[in-house]
C-alpha cells in the first residue's frame, strides 16, 4: 500500500491472511465484484514461483531513470524480498486505508520487495508484489487505483488515466497542488508493480514523462528472462 509513499516499510503495511483474508501494500475488490467490472488479462499462465521471486527482486532495485534529475546513487532505504507473514492488518483510523483492507480480503499475496530514493527536493518509491495467481493480482488492481485516487485528492487537482503500452491494467494517478506527485501501477501476470515520484520542490521537468522513463526501465527488468 505504498501509494503516495504512505507505506512505511515498503510493501509491508497491509497484511492479509493467506487462506482467509490476505492482503498487502496494495488493494483489490472482492473477486466477484472486480471480475464483473474489469476484464481479466488474456495471459492465463503466471511465471513459476521461483521465476517470479527473481523478477520481483530485480525489478525492485531499478533506480530512478529521469534524465537530469540527479537521484542518489544508492537507495536511501530498501526492503528485500520477504514472504507475506499472513495475519490481519493492524487497525487503522484512516477510512481510505480501512476500505482498502476490506477490499483485499480473500486475495493471496505471496511476497514483495521495494526501494526508496530521496533527497531534499524529491522522492521516488518502488514496490513490486508477487500474488499467488494472475486472478488475485488482477482483482487487486481496481482497489489500488481507488486508494491512489483518494489520497491524490488530498494533495490537489487529480488526473486519473489509463496507461497504454505497459503490461496489463496500467494506470497513472497524478496530483498537482501543494506538491506534485504521480503514481504508476501496472500488472504482469501475477506481479503488481508500482512506481511513485513526488517533487518536494519544483519539478525539474514534466513529472509524468520523467516517471514514465523510470517505469519503462522497471518493466523491462521485470520482463527480462530469468535464465
Amino acid at each position: 500500500m505504498s501509494l503516495g509513499d504512505r507505506c512505511v516499510g515498503v510493501g509491508h503495511v497491509a497484511r492479509w491472511t493467506r487462506s482467509r483474508q490476505l492482503a498487502t501494500c496494495g488493494v483489490a475488490l472482492v473477486v466477484t465484484a472486480i471480475m464483473a467490472g474489469c476484464g481479466a488479462s488474456s495471459h492465463a499462465e503466471a511465471p513459476s514461483a521461483e521465476d517470479a521471486v527473481v523478477a520481483v527482486k530485480r525489478a525492485a532495485k531499478v533506480a530512478p531513470t529521469t534524465p537530469g534529475w540527479n537521484w542518489p546513487e544508492m537507495p536511501t532505504s530498501s526492503s528485500p524480498y520477504s514472504k507475506d507473514a499472513g495475519g490481519d492488518p493492524s487497525p487503522t483510523r484512516d477510512p481510505l486505508t480501512a476500505k482498502l483492507y476490506r477490499q483485499l480480503r480473500g486475495l493471496d499475496l505471496i511476497g514483495s520487495a521495494g526501494s526508496r530514493w530521496q533527497d531534499e527536493s524529491k522522492l521516488a518509491h518502488l514496490v513490486v508484489e508477487q500474488w499467488s495467481s494472475t486472478a488475485d493480482a488482477h482483482a487487486a488492481m481496481p482497489a489500488y487505483r481507488e486508494y491512489a485516487h483518494g489520497w491524490a485528492k488530498a494533495a490537489g487537482d487529480v488526473s486519473d488515466e489509463v496507461v497504454t503500452g505497459l503490461g496489463d491494467e496500467a494506470w497513472r494517478v497524478s496530483a498537482r497542488g501543494y506538491s506534485e506527485e504521480v503514481t504508476y501501477k501496472w500488472r504482469r501476470e501475477n506481479l503488481v508493480l508500482e512506481a511513485h515520484i513526488q517533487c518536494l520542490t519544483t519539478c525539474r521537468s514534466d513529472l509524468d514523462k520523467a516517471a514514465r522513463a523510470w517505469v519503462d526501465a522497471i518493466d523491462e527488468e521485470a520482463r527480462r528472462p530469468t535464465a
